[in-house]
């Protein structure tokens, strides 16, 4: 755990809430961040331990992605509930078919950018209807 000093010219008094795996906290006019540790697996896992994980670690990922784009730090601290919910619906969605961990990922940021219009671009996969063709 860390204690973080803020400049006058940035403008923030204090913080409190998680960016990716590094969670701040305010206590007594104080901030202070520490770094959550990354999930890890127990030695003999069941299927449900072994699913928990991977949602867990393919959020988290897909979260500190999309929080990592936004400049404001605080309005990255203030959307995350808002990012987890749609993360994990979409993941929802896509898991049950893909199985991949990096194929699943792809999937759920690809949908993530076309469906909420991010300034991010996607390039599109498949056969697109701007695609000259030969006959």
């Amino acid at each position: 755990m860390a204690q973080v000093k803020f400049t006058k010219e940035s403008g923030i008094k204090s913080l409190s809430g998680s960016v990716g795996r590094i969670t701040f906290r305010t206590i007594n006019g104080k901030t202070f961040m520490h770094e959550r540790p990354t999930p890890e697996l127990p030695e003999h896992p069941t299927r449900a331990q072994r699913a928990k994980y991977k949602r867990q670690v393919i959020i988290d990922a897909c979260l500190e992605i999309l929080q990592g784009q936004i400049e404001d730090l605080q309005e990255a601290i203030q959307l995350r509930p808002k990012l987890k919910d749609r993360l994990e619906h979409l993941y929802k969605k896509f898991s049950r078919n893909i199985k991949a961990p990096t194929k699943l990922q792809k999937a759920i940021m690809s949908e993530y950018y076309s469906r909420f219009n991010t300034e991010k671009t996607t390039r599109k996969v498949g056969n697109t209807s701007d695609k000259k063709r030969k006959v």
